[in-house]
Formats: C-alpha cells, sequence, structure tokens
C-alpha cells in the first residue's frame, strides 16, 4: 500500500480474508480461553463505580462497574488523540491524507508515513482482538465477522472523511457508541428483528456521506 500505491481498502480486505483462512487451517474448532488464569482473571475483573447504584425489583442493591477492556480501551482513544494532535507524526497523517503532493512538496516522506500508519493500524487491531478475547473468553474463526463494517461506519458517522485528512479519534468513539446504542435498542425492543439495526446504521452512513460529498462540493465552490 505504502510502496506499491495499491488500493489499502483491496490489500486490508484481501489480508483479513487471508488471515481468517489461514486461522481455519491452522484449527477449525473453538478454542477455549477459559484454562488460561491470567485471562480468567482480567475478564471477569469489575472496576465499581462509586455513584449511580440502584435497587432492581427484587430488592438487591446493584453496583455498576466496568470491565478493564473498557479501561483499555479509553487509554487507547486517549493516547492516539493526544499522538494526532500534538505529535509530528500525527500531523503528518492528516497532512498526508489530505493531499499527498503537497505533503511532498512540504518535505514529508509520504511513503514512510503510510507504512508507520499501517503498522500502527495494525497494533491497535491487535489490542482490539485481544480485548475482544477477553468478552468472549474463546477464538474461533467465526468470530467478529462483519465488524469491519462497523469500523468503517463509524468512523464516517464520527466524522471521518473517506477521501482523507479529516476526522478525530473522538468522532470515532462518537460513532462506535451511536452504532452500539442502535443495537441495543432494536434488541432490546422485542418487536424489531435484529437486521434492523442493520438497516438504521446504512441509513445513518448513507446520509453522513452525502453530508460530507455536500461540504466538498461547498468548499471546491468557494475556491472556484
Amino acid at each position: 500500500m505504502a510502496y506499491l500505491e495499491i488500493q489499502p481498502f483491496i490489500v486490508t480486505m484481501a489480508g483479513m480474508f487471508f488471515a481468517r483462512g489461514m486461522t481455519a487451517v491452522i484449527c477449525k474448532d473453538q478454542v477455549s480461553i477459559v484454562s488460561d488464569k491470567l485471562f480468567t482473571a482480567i475478564s471477569g475483573a469489575k472496576i465499581n463505580i462509586p455513584f449511580g447504584g440502584y435497587v432492581n425489583r427484587k430488592g438487591i442493591y446493584q453496583v455498576p462497574f466496568i470491565r478493564p477492556t473498557v479501561i483499555v480501551a479509553l487509554l487507547v482513544v486517549i493516547v492516539v488523540y493526544l499522538m494526532l494532535k500534538y505529535t509530528k507524526f500525527g500531523r503528518s497523517i492528516y497532512a498526508v491524507g489530505g493531499n499527498q503532493v503537497s505533503a511532498t512538496l512540504m518535505g514529508l516522506n509520504v511513503r514512510k508515513t503510510k507504512l508507520l500508519t499501517y503498522i500502527l493500524s495494525s497494533f491497535l487491531t491487535s489490542i482490539g482482538g485481544i480485548c475482544y478475547c477477553l468478552n468472549t473468553m474463546c477464538g474461533t474463526t467465526t468470530q467478529a465477522t462483519g465488524l469491519e463494517m462497523d469500523a468503517i461506519s463509524s468512523s464516517v458517522i464520527g466524522g471521518t472523511l473517506l477521501t482523507g485528512g479529516v476526522g478525530n479519534v473522538l468522532g470515532s468513539l462518537v460513532g462506535v457508541m451511536i452504532n452500539g446504542t442502535i443495537s441495543t435498542l432494536v434488541k432490546t425492543n422485542g418487536k424489531l428483528v435484529s437486521s434492523w439495526a442493520n438497516i438504521i446504521t446504512a441509513i445513518l452512513l448513507c446520509f453522513f456521506i452525502l453530508l460530507q460529498a455536500v461540504f466538498a462540493k461547498i468548499k471546491e465552490s468557494k475556491k472556484a
């Protein structure tokens, strides 16, 4: 992608299918992680919140809590946000995403920046995979199927331009929360089938993509 100028979407999708296929070749069965004491301890850990408790219908006081995976996700969001905003590498990512020719004229090493960006993306993906396994306590090739589309839709809904150069990790977090809220509301509503979550997400995705196109046209007209 960085040195041969191959389309990133094609390479990443092909890489995902290749990795999933090779995983199935190595092991077709579901792998349980319950036997690993460290994973089990981290997965079962709870961090109690000192406020927001309530008494349920049975009269039992429920203490709100969060899992360690939530802390990891929030730390990753904070670190990436600070990196993108305050470091040279972060500013280089925005510059290359906005216009590679302009970034080259500014003296940036476009290929190196793209390569490091994909390495960072792979590293963050591995963290996400570990957190996912901590929630499921097992591993199989059928897990997380389709989540790549959820990641794309959450980024777009959060304000990331598909053409590059514009976006914010906090906006992507908001997009994830919107997607999660829609999915939860549909699942808890007994009158709606689960496919409605995908339908609503698709409508939102199309709306934000059209909105981005409108803003791009307005920007071009102002330049003219």
